[in-house]
Parts: C-alpha cells; sequence; structure tokens
C-alpha cells in the first residue's frame, strides 16, 4: 500500500464517523432526547455515541480489507501467547503512564514555567453508567479495532511497499489523526502507535498489541474515574525533581518491556 491511500484510509475513517455521528445528531436526537431521564440520557449517549465508531470500522474494512478471518488462526495465536510477555505489556503500560505524563501536561508545564498563575486542580466524578460505556469504548473497541486496522492492516500493508520506519512512522501518524480533536493526545498516541508497531513487527501476533492498548486504555480509565488522589498528588508537585524523576523511570521501564519482548522474537 502507498502512503497517500493510507491517509486516505484513514481520513475515510474520519469521515464516515463524522457523518454517522451528524446523521444522529440531525435525525435521531431531537425526537428521543426530550422525553428520556437522566439515566436513560446517559444510555442514548453511551450507546450512540459508539456505534458511529463501530459503523465507520465495518465500512472501511469492507471496503479495503477483504481477508477473511480465520477463527482456529487466530485461536492458534491467542494459545500462542507466552505468560512472561504479559508482564513486560504490564511494565510498558505503567511506564507510559509516567512517561506520557509530561506530555498531557505540556500545557500547564509552559504556564507554570512562564510565570502563569496554575488553576486549582478540579476532579470531576463521572457516574457508573458514564464508566461502563467509557470502558467499552476504550476497552473493547478501541484495542480490537484500531489494532486490527493501524497495526496488523494499515502497518502491515505499507511495510509491503516501504521501509520499516517508514511503515511505522505513517501508521503512527494515522493512528494519532484519529484521536482529534483531542490535541494533547497527538504526540501520546504517536509514540504509542510506534510502540505498537514495533511489537506487532516481531511478534506477529495482533494479541499482544491488543492486550497492551487495553492495559494502556485501563490505567487511563481507572485514573480518570478513580484516581483523584493521584492527579492530587502528581499536581502537587509542580514539575519538581520527583515529576521529571517519575518521567525517566516511565521511559526506563516502558524501554525495559519493550526491549523483552522484541529481543526474544526476532522474526
Amino acid at each position: 500500500m502507498n502512503i497517500l491511500k493510507a491517509i486516505l484510509l484513514t481520513a475515510l475513517l474520519l469521515g464516515l464517523e463524522v457523518l454517522i455521528s451528524l446523521g444522529v445528531y440531525e435525525f435521531i436526537e431531537p425526537k428521543v432526547t426530550d422525553s428520556l431521564s437522566d439515566d436513560n440520557l446517559i444510555h442514548y449517549f453511551g450507546i450512540t455515541g459508539r456505534i458511529p465508531t463501530v459503523i465507520a470500522y465495518f465500512i472501511v474494512f469492507f471496503l479495503s480489507y477483504r481477508a477473511v478471518f480465520n477463527f482456529n488462526k487466530g485461536i492458534e495465536k491467542m494459545k500462542g501467547i507466552k505468560p512472561e510477555f504479559l508482564l513486560y505489556l504490564i511494565l510498558i503500560a505503567i511506564g507510559l503512564e509516567f512517561f506520557d505524563r509530561p506530555l498531557f501536561d505540556f500545557s500547564k508545564i509552559y504556564d507554570y514555567l512562564s510565570g502563569t498563575e496554575l488553576k486549582p486542580f478540579e476532579f470531576s466524578k463521572s457516574s457508573n453508567l458514564s464508566v461502563l460505556y467509557r470502558g467499552i469504548s476504550v476497552l473493547i473497541i478501541a484495542p480490537i479495532f484500531e489494532e486490527l486496522f493501524f497495526r496488523k492492516f494499515l502497518f502491515g500493508k505499507v511495510l509491503k511497499k516501504h521501509s520499516l520506519t517508514l511503515s511505522i512512522i505513517v501508521s503512527s501518524i494515522c493512528f494519532s489523526l484519529i484521536h482529534l480533536p483531542s490535541y494533547r493526545n497527538l504526540l501520546p498516541t504517536f509514540i504509542f502507535g510506534i510502540i505498537a508497531c514495533l511489537i506487532y513487527n516481531k511478534t506477529n501476533n495482533i494479541f499482544y498489541t491488543i492486550i497492551l492498548h487495553f492495559l494502556t486504555n485501563l490505567s487511563w480509565l481507572l485514573l480518570m474515574s478513580y484516581g483523584k488522589y493521584y492527579y492530587q498528588w502528581s499536581y502537587g508537585l509542580n514539575y519538581n525533581f520527583v515529576y521529571w524523576l517519575l518521567f525517566i523511570f516511565g521511559i526506563g521501564l516502558s524501554y525495559i518491556g519493550i526491549k523483552k519482548i522484541t529481543v526474544a522474537n526476532k522474526v
């Protein structure tokens, strides 16, 4: 696959999701939301917020990725997962939490260094229903569909025509772009894309990157939903020596996990 096609497929995926979401917003939402209770509204937005993503992926898969899923081969790949690699994936996920923190805090760090008064820490607690639907999105839909598309399909196809380095960069850029309009998430997702491509390239087993994606998103979900005291502590460090020591620790932890997996699986 050439690079332009990879970018166009990513644009198509984004466009379809936006169009389907707009269709739901324009034609369905006005007719049903006024009559729903608060809990039912959470159900409604929880369901309609995920359906466009799933439909968009199915359409793009149908148009571009016509390989028939081999159930037996999938089971074989699952059975081939090495238990010790799960520990390495956990190390990477924990390391990424510390490593990504300055990337998410970039604007706050800039304000702090420029002498701008920082806003007080605020933690907004979500309802259990909201956490449930968010969990469906980030723990099921995202790990499965995003890894199948951006690593197994897009990265795999681009790699057939281009170098490993270029294929990783293209796939990771496309992966980061689907997280728009969350600009704070562009660099962390780009870095995650690079790590996932490296692991998939060495193991040739998409289940490893699906599990890593799940673990990374699980860490984010738990902290976003219940990590009030962690964020209070982290925010209270005021980007001091300990804050940056944790950043370096995160790099080291992730590097060890990646190295253990990639060195043990030279294919």
